[in-house]
């Protein structure tokens, strides 16, 4: 992998942490992101578009605590 590589992926984790924080849309994120063709990125990318329901007709706080676990686990990966 190149350092360009692992600079957008370091990027892209930065951003996912916005978006986490409530600072970022996962809409920009998805725009800043949309010429990268990197396979972790895109899943990056697939978790914050699609959360699951949380809450009261949500999945419950199982599905919710796995969604957040891989999320933090892929935002590590690109981390790294």
């Amino acid at each position: 992998m190149t350092e360009v590589e692992l600079a957008v992926r370091r990027r892209a984790a930065e951003r996912a942490r916005q978006v986490l924080e409530g600072s970022l849309s996962p809409e920009a994120i998805r725009e800043a992101f949309a010429d990268v063709e990197d396979r972790a990125v895109a899943a990056l990318l697939d978790l914050l578009e699609h959360p699951p329901v949380h809450g009261v007709l949500g999945g419950g706080e199982s599905a919710w605590q796995d969604y957040q676990r891989s999320l933090r686990d892929v935002i590590a990966g690109l981390s790294a």
